[in-house]
């Protein structure tokens, strides 16, 4: 079998295991694991107005009566790591709640709408359709990506999207919270946009369809992601910009893709969030701003496992986090050895936004870092950061060795599979319980033939299969320097 066909075979193989890893993280948690789930469901039950049966006026504004089961899925082991997820419920019952977008419309209505065509009278089925199109949204779209991308841009695509997806990511993407959006927005919208001022021809075309497409993806999931679209939108300008006549007509697109940002960030309420103020008690700007300076690492390294899952119940061991600390930091600390202005501006403009944002929210609450502001909400910038900072690093395994890359690949590899682990045994059992074998004891799981152990075992196997065909490519090309046209010459 002759190189080229091994290289093909590789790159099938990686997003169809990446896909197959993803889809085992969307079935180890039931309905209502991820932060707010409750929320997000109810908002999705009756995103098209009052339906009989699954979304009813109560005569009260602020109140809807929607299925038990939607209403009161994470009630029983929310925040309790030792419950597991064995929630008595009724299904056909109907219950009220004020836990909705119908309330202050807080979210952009775009992503509740989408995943409500999904919804059936079986709440499990439609739980696994909507974190399966998700998976399928965020690998399909990378995967399109790629293919029209620049071959020596590549490789930014493959190593932003996955060096920092553990194990928030994972967890994420595959779900039905808004954040999924979020990530694949941040994963993908400054290269597109970046790519488009350099591809030419239909892939042009391509990379500006999906340019808007990632923009309304994002910022119709989630109004910080409007703003950090339209960031993602300044680093491909900065990294792209060319002297001259042809350059200013295609700047039409990012104008586009701002326009589209303001308009859905205007639609949600949590566009107030510029203007509105809170009382901070007797703590001062200043005051607040020094603590939290000293405290906001800890959001940075939340995303990569030192927070809990869920609802910040589900505890990672420090393997876990320690290994996706380590090499999200080697991976930017590498990527730091080239660099040209236009580079420093563009990472500068990040890492500003990664400290600028969530400080602006934490001061304007006046509250302390662990208050208010999650992880998930800076983790795209995290994304957009690592992508940056590998920027200018033209050979597909960023001029690694193979043991670096065995690092990588190995490293990640156990700190998905231990988190996968640690994920399906905090609902299964509940953390009271311990051992390797998921299948024992089981008091939660879904209605299926196939076992925890088959899902745990799968998704581990299906994620180093990926991250080992994204290396191997990786490596079969270390000898390939990528030329440098003029709109790369300064990066």
């Amino acid at each position: 079998m002759s190189r080229r066909t091994r290289q093909i075979i590789a790159a099938v193989l990686a997003p169809l295991a990446l896909l197959v890893a993803l889809l085992a993280w969307g079935v180890s948690s039931p309905p209502g694991a991820s932060p707010d789930e409750d929320y997000h469901m109810g908002s999705i039950w009756c995103a098209n107005g009052p339906i009989d049966g699954r979304c009813e006026s109560t005569g009260e504004a602020k109140t809807r009566e929607l299925p038990e089961d939607v209403v009161g899925a994470a009630a029983c082991f929310a925040f309790h790591s030792d419950q597991a997820a064995s929630c008595p419920l009724d299904e056909k019952a109907l219950t009220p709640t004020a836990r909705g977008n119908w309330v202050d419309n807080g979210y952009p209505p775009v992503f509740y709408a989408v995943m409500s065509a999904f919804v059936g009278p079986d709440l499990s089925v439609s739980i696994i359709l909507m974190r399966s199109l998700n998976a399928v949204l965020f690998v399909g779209v990378l995967t399109a990506l790629c293919f029209l991308l620049p071959t020596r841009m590549r490789h930014l695509l493959v190593w932003g999207a996955l060096v920092a997806i553990v194990p928030l990511g994972m967890f994420l993407i595959p779900s039905v919270n808004p954040s999924s959006w979020s990530i694949l927005q941040a994963s993908g919208l400054w290269l597109a946009t970046w790519g488009f001022f350099v591809q030419t021809g239909r892939k042009k075309i391509g990379l500006a369809v999906l340019a808007v497409t990632l923009m309304i993806v994002g910022a119709g999931a989630r109004s910080d992601s409007a703003a950090y679209g339209v960031l993602a939108v300044a680093v491909a300008i900065v990294l792209g910009w060319r002297r001259d006549k042809r350059f200013l007509l295609e700047l039409i697109l990012p104008i586009i893709l701002v326009v589209i940002a303001a308009s859905l960030f205007l639609t949600s309420g949590q566009s107030g969030v510029l203007t509105a103020e809170t009382d901070r008690g007797e703590q001062s700007v200043l005051q607040l701003i020094v603590a939290n300076l000293q405290l906001l690492p800890q959001l940075w390294a939340g995303a990569l496992g030192v927070w809990g899952l869920g609802w910040f119940d589900t505890p990672l061991p420090p393997l876990v986090w320690v290994t996706s600390m380590a090499i999200v930091a080697g991976v930017v600390f590498w990527g730091l050895k080239k660099g040209t202005p236009r580079k420093w501006l563009a990472l500068i403009g990040v890492g500003a936004g990664l400290i600028v944002v969530p400080m602006y929210i934490l001061v304007r609450e006046g509250v302390l870092v662990g208050v208010g502001v999650q992880p998930r909400y800076v983790y795209p910038m995290m994304i957009v950061f690592v992508g940056v900072a590998l920027a200018g690093l033209r050979r597909a395994n960023l001029a690694m060795n193979r043991v670096q890359l065995s690092v990588i690949v190995g490293g990640l590899t156990i700190a998905n599979s231990l988190a996968l682990h640690v994920n399906m045994r905090r609902y299964i059992t509940g953390l009271d319980v311990a051992g390797v074998n998921l299948d024992r004891d089981a008091e939660w799981w879904w209605n299926t033939p196939i076992s925890p152990m088959t899902v745990w075992i799968v998704g581990s196997l299906a994620f180093a299969a990926a991250l080992s065909a994204f290396a191997w490519i990786a490596w079969s090309r270390r000898s390939l320097q990528f030329p440098v046209t003029p709109a790369l010459t300064h990066v």
